[in-house]
């Protein structure tokens, strides 16, 4: 274990701190002599008696005692709420969660000397709209666990109740713990996937091995039993197989019904989704040709189709770029074209992008750092960037910004209720609309 993060001895030293701010990850800060301290589940203005656990590069993490002066706080609306990793947020009263929201993002574009008067307040998902969940499997004394980790922590929390979650994927919860005890052999596999799309549920195992064939012929009943549209199992680099496909999973993007493949990105919820397209569709006004990079499943593709003239799709994934193919076939979108290309190591050049006076692009959490890069280096004079990470958009709307864009909007979008994550939707213009030459 590096010395940077070593943990204190058993019974490390006690300190009391002050919490000033909230970092990155919802954890209260305090600064002292000794770097900074964060204290998980802490509110702004408290004052604290802590024990000091782990040893960081700029400072501690620290366990609480006792609380000596607290704020006003919100009650978590969840029983799982500081056991589970996720949701880590509850306790902020509502207007200090939004703030902290819109300052996530407005710090990672000062970081980068970028406006945060263009941020606009976040758009907030409704509690129970949550339609993807990712739960971890293991066994403790015989028995199955499902649920989500503790933070920091293999262990696991056994899940009853989600708040966050679309009522059709919480009331799944406890007997899929029930039939996945009965399904599946050892070893377990690490974790399962819920999707809720229009044809009912979708189940993803991810497992370091393949199916054995007693779990091939047990997870038609659970399938049966929970009326779930598919299961498929993923392991490794090999792809996701589909073992049971009663109904095939499939979501509407405006007025094209697209057929999922298994495994494939869907944002986390129906209100964020809609956000995002609205203001991808708002910001291409003007605009006739336009590229959708890291397209996916069609998301943004097929909610600016019917107001451009033509759309070039790329998408890294071919599961994914066929089933956004298929669906532009069949609802007979003769504008729009989809490539198979993986983005990160061969990013449309310059060259490539002439002629089109609109990128789109949703990147995974790590960014488009090279893409940026041609971009900043095209012609292209309006860019809509998608993000779900902050510091990577930031990083890259600042290559964009040294080329002569201007960053016009911010428009946050919380689709990851109470969790530290916050999306995005920017919208960056290059004045003139040509760019601009390099020294």
């Amino acid at each position: 274990m590096s010395a940077r993060h070593r943990p204190a001895p058993s019974g490390g030293p006690e300190r009391e701190i002050v919490i000033a701010g909230l970092g990155a990850a919802g954890d209260g800060i305090a600064d002292t002599p000794e770097g900074r301290i964060y204290l998980p589940r802490a509110v702004p203005g408290e004052r604290w008696r802590v024990r000091l656990v782990e040893r960081l590069a700029e400072g501690w993490r620290a366990e609480p005692v006792r609380c000596l002066e607290p704020c006003e706080r919100a009650e978590p609306v969840c029983p799982h709420f500081g056991r589970c990793g996720g949701c880590r947020l509850q306790h902020l009263p509502p207007a200090l969660y939004v703030a902290h929201k819109q300052r996530r993002i407005v710090e990672a574009l000062a970081r980068r000397g970028l406006p945060g008067e263009v941020v606009d307040k976040p758009r907030l998902t409704p509690s129970g709209s949550r339609r993807r969940l990712r739960l971890g499997l293991a066994r403790e004394r015989g028995r199955l666990i499902l649920g989500f980790r503790a933070r920091g922590s293999h262990r696991l929390e056994p899940v009853s109740a989600c708040p966050i979650a679309c009522p059709e994927l919480a009331a799944a919860l406890p007997a899929l713990a029930v039939r996945l005890e009965e399904a599946l052999a050892t070893p377990l596999p690490e974790e399962v996937s819920l999707t809720f799309t229009e044809a009912g549920i979708d189940l993803l195992v991810h497992a370091a091995r393949g199916p054995l064939p007693a779990e091939r012929e047990r997870l038609p009943q659970l399938a049966a039993a929970l009326d779930l549209a598919r299961v498929a199992w993923t392991a490794g680099e090999s792809g996701a197989e589909p073992l049971v496909v009663r109904r095939q999973p499939w979501v509407r993007f405006g007025e094209v019904r697209v057929t999922l493949p298994p495994g494939a990105f869907l944002q986390a919820t129906a209100f964020g989704e809609a956000a995002l397209q609205a203001a991808v569709v708002e910001w291409s006004e003007g605009a006739r040709r336009a590229v959708d990079l890291f397209a996916g499943v069609g998301t943004l593709t097929l909610a600016l189709a019917p107001r451009l003239k033509n759309i070039r799709a790329v998408e890294g994934d071919a599961a994914a770029a066929e089933a956004l193919r298929r669906a532009a076939g069949a609802a007979r979108l003769g504008g729009v074209t989809v490539e198979t290309r993986d983005l990160v190591r061969r990013p449309l050049g310059p060259a490539e992008l002439e002629g089109c006076d609109l990128a789109v692009l949703d990147p995974p959490r790590a960014g488009a750092l090279e893409q940026a890069r041609a971009l900043a280096a095209s012609g292209v004079p309006k860019v809509v960037y998608v993000s779900c990470h902050p510091e990577s958009f930031a990083r890259d709307a600042r290559i964009l910004a040294d080329a002569g864009f201007v960053l016009r909007e911010v428009r946050p979008v919380d689709q990851f209720l109470f969790a530290a994550e916050i999306e995005l939707a920017a919208l960056l213009v290059r004045p003139g609309g040509a760019a601009q030459k390099r020294a």
